[in-house]
């Protein structure tokens, strides 16, 4: 293909936007503001709840807990004290228990020291269950020393709501069923408990309150989320600005870049509004930054070249001409490519990921339309000038561009160095992007400079916390299963068996491992003299039966917490002492393969949050490969048509190779995992990257058609492109540059291997691309 013909075409399309300038800026005026009218209907969310396509087993799995066990959300305030038993402390758990159970919407019970729990003690008729405070705080220290006495000696207790220190303690709201999912919980019931919680009445020296729970913390990510993204937004904006101002140096230079970012950005996310499709909150920054750099970048490298002609020329209307011919082909090749690697993301599988991949080919696409537009009809306004004398004679080149062209001599007579140097250090990062590991831990992904993460790490060092945990459930086909001694015995084996798993957590030296043995071991216990020998699951069938009976009269609520009415369904709860992706997948298939020995005769599932992360570690790794592999042979492919040859092709995509495996090297070598966020870096850089090896490789062919001489066209391409890239990539590092200063985790690794993917990038276009292109002379022979 020839680069002259088709900048022909372009050169007609200039002359077209010239001569109906008022009706194309008439249309595209209509256009924008018919889509910025769905502006007010765009929805976001960052919920988990549809990540993945196909884990409809794991959601199956996970309702039909629910349906069983009601809902899976839980509100959870830990209170640390020197002694969470002292009067004080004691009441304010027990107003706090109140005020969550009547001011929480779908509230159903409060289980805390003071409130719904449940002790089976002995009296003359065999047991009772007792809540130890139910007739308030006694003032006597002596009763209040027998109360205590009796919650601290409960093995099901100790380390499950109280730590065997006392000096940590849960106070447990459980939720009703509610329609809506997660979303609701966090905007419609979680403020209510906030509320509650950070009250001026439970301010205190005494005591400290630390709420979690699954909509809860939702709830506060997507504030930090949202706060960042405006903030993010917001400062890049400021920072387009600036670099216009600093590159461009003119007021038209300025706004009409701006104005054609803002009115592209703002039509696609009014479009993705009328169609009815909801965003992802916590991504939503990173496309709209990548449209206002490549904006600006399309701007500049257009303004540039109509700069340079006219100030060789001073004919307006003919500079407007040029820059479009001479542009227009090499901008248009960049914004396909760049569209086609973000397109790739709609193969990896992930639901937030395919929406970044679909909006940010459409702000680009977008972008790309209103600049081409915009910039050329609104630069043909104005007058002509007189050419500048000094410019006619250095064919419009700056000082600037003089040294690229100098730099470029010194890479074609280094040519052979260049490319060994340049194959050396993407070698050596190669081991390094074997060792990268897929974690998907929250706090991590999150960073410890955010406020409420501070505070669940800060739980998770005590006794009783923990962040991560799961649910093993066991369903029998009969009615009546679980008074079988024998299979309540296996129930406590299997748990006894994922109390060994490597994450599990231990509390003194108890795993925090809970079902409802603890309740029956508790009250066969209670019936022979409160000895600790009998805490153990009775072997006669009748005693089980009888036990369960007169636990189920007294207290029905704690009873089915762990079990179905109909005595079949069961369920093990597993807390976590930390997050570990290669763990967490190893004890989760332990615990299937525990189940399924244990009980060969029932349906064990796993069911929990911890699962769905468990699923989002391979689904990573194949997302990240397809995507990135798709990406790679579509670029490659549109590169050999583009350039007419596989060799030209195909030495425009080495240079490009370079950015990808420096990202991996740093990330393997530096211990930066791979999560949601980190993975879209690679396949996003490597569709940037190519735009600058478009425009060197466009430029020397089109310089080599002209001259036939290779070096000629290098010293060419370096003189009229080489300052215009640089300007680009700073711009784009200087956008990216934004998320450096992020307390979140991921966005700051996410601007940190930008910057380094956009600068391997530049650097590998202005010496390893012209070196293969100096040494491989891969368009056709010279001529003589």
């Amino acid at each position: 293909m020839q680069v002259s013909r088709v900048n022909k075409v372009f050169a007609r399309l200039g002359c077209f936007q010239v001569k109906f300038r008022w009706l194309i800026l008439l249309i595209t005026l209509v256009v924008t503001v018919l889509a910025c009218l769905g502006l007010p209907q765009l929805q976001m969310s960052s919920s988990e709840e549809e990540w993945f396509d196909d884990w409809d087993q794991v959601k199956i799995d996970q309702a039909h807990f629910n349906d069983i066990f009601g809902s899976e959300d839980t509100y959870m305030v830990m209170v640390r004290a020197d002694d969470v038993f002292a009067p004080e402390v004691l009441l304010a758990i027990d107003r706090l228990s109140r005020r969550l159970e009547s001011e929480v919407p779908y509230a159903d019970r409060v289980v805390s020291l003071t409130r719904n729990l449940s002790i089976p003690v002995a009296n003359d008729e065999g047991f009772e269950v007792i809540d130890p405070f139910e007739g308030g705080i006694p003032d006597n220290p002596q009763e209040l020393a027998e109360k205590r006495k009796l919650i601290t000696t409960r093995e099901s207790l100790v380390n499950n709501i109280v730590s065997d220190d006392a000096k940590e303690t849960w106070v447990i709201l459980s939720l009703k069923t509610y329609e809506g999912g997660i979303e609701f919980g966090k905007d419609s019931i979680a403020p209510f408990a906030r509320e509650v919680i950070y009250s001026d009445e439970f301010k205190s020296d005494r005591y400290t309150l630390m709420p979690t729970g699954m909509s809860y913390t939702e709830m506060e990510e997507d504030e930090v989320v949202s706060r960042e993204c405006a903030m993010r937004i917001g400062i890049g904006f400021a920072v387009m600005l600036l670099c216009l101002i600093l590159f461009v140096r003119s007021l038209r230079g300025v706004v009409v870049p701006a104005i054609a970012t803002a009115g592209g950005i703002a039509s696609v996310l009014g479009i993705n509004a009328w169609l009815g499709v909801v965003g992802d909150e916590s991504m939503v920054a990173l496309p709209v930054l990548l449209g206002m750099a490549l904006s600006v970048g399309y701007s500049i490298h257009y303004i540039n070249s109509f700069r340079m002609h006219f100030r060789r020329t001073g004919n307006r209307r003919e500079s407007v001409i040029y820059a479009v011919e001479e542009t227009g082909w090499p901008i248009l090749f960049t914004v396909i490519t760049t569209v086609a690697s973000l397109i790739s993301f709609l193969f990896a599988g992930i639901r937030p990921i395919r929406w970044i991949g679909g909006i940010s080919a459409g702000i680009v696409t977008m972008v790309y339309l209103y600049v081409i537009i915009l910039i050329p009809i609104l630069m043909s306004f104005g007058k002509n000038a007189e050419p500048d004398p000094t410019q006619v004679k250095s064919a419009g080149a700056t000082k600037a561009d003089i040294l690229f062209e100098f730099f470029g001599r010194k890479v074609c007579r280094h040519s052979v160095i260049v490319a060994v140097i340049s194959a050396a250090i993407m070698l050596l990062q190669v081991p390094g992007m074997m060792r990268i590991d897929v974690n998907m831990d929250y706090t991590e992904t999150m960073g410890e400079k955010i406020p409420f993460v501070v505070r669940l790490k800060d739980m998770l060092s005590g006794k009783l916390g923990s962040l991560y945990d799961f649910n093993v459930m066991v369903e029998f086909d009969d009615a009546d299963a679980l008074k079988d001694p024998a299979n309540m015995k296996r129930i406590e084996q299997l748990e006894q068996k994922l109390g060994t798993l490597q994450l599990t957590k231990i509390s003194g030296d108890k795993p925090r491992v809970q079902s409802m043995t603890r309740l029956v071991k508790e009250m066969n216990r209670t019936l022979n003299a409160d000895s600790i020998e009998y805490y153990k699951i009775p072997d006669a069938q009748d005693m089980l039966t009888q036990l369960l009976f007169l636990y189920e009269i007294s207290d029905p609520e704690a009873l089915f917490e762990y079990m179905d009415e109909d005595y079949k369904t069961s369920f093990i709860h597993i807390e976590l002492s930390g997050y570990d992706a290669n763990k967490i997948v190893e004890d989760l298939d332990s615990a299937k393969s525990y189940g399924a020995q244990i009980f060969p005769d029932a349906k064990v599932s796993v069911v929990g949050e911890v699962v769905n992360y468990a699923e989002m570690n391979g689904k990573l790794v194949g997302g990240l490969l397809r995507s990135f592999g798709g990406s790679f042979v579509i670029i490659a492919i549109m590169m050999i048509l583009a350039f007419g040859s596989i060799k030209a092709g195909l030495i425009g995509m080495i240079p490009n190779i370079a950015p990808v495996l420096l990202i991996g090297g740093i990330m393997g070598y530096s211990g930066m995992p791979l999560d949601m966020i980190t993975m879209i870096v690679m396949p996003m850089i490597l569709g940037i990257a190519v735009d600058d090896t478009i425009h060197m490789n466009n430029h020397i062919k089109y310089g080599f058609e002209r001259t036939g001489s290779y070096k000629h066209a290098l010293l060419l391409s370096y003189r009229e492109i080489g300052k215009t890239m640089g300007m680009t990539t700073f711009i784009l590092c200087a956008m990216f540059f934004v998320f450096i200063f992020s307390p979140m985790g991921a966005l700051h690794n996410v601007g940190l291997l930008s910057i380094v993917g956009l600068g391997a990038a530049l650097l590998a276009d202005y010496t390893l691309t012209t070196a293969l292109v100096y040494l491989c002379k891969p368009y056709s022979r010279e001529s003589s």
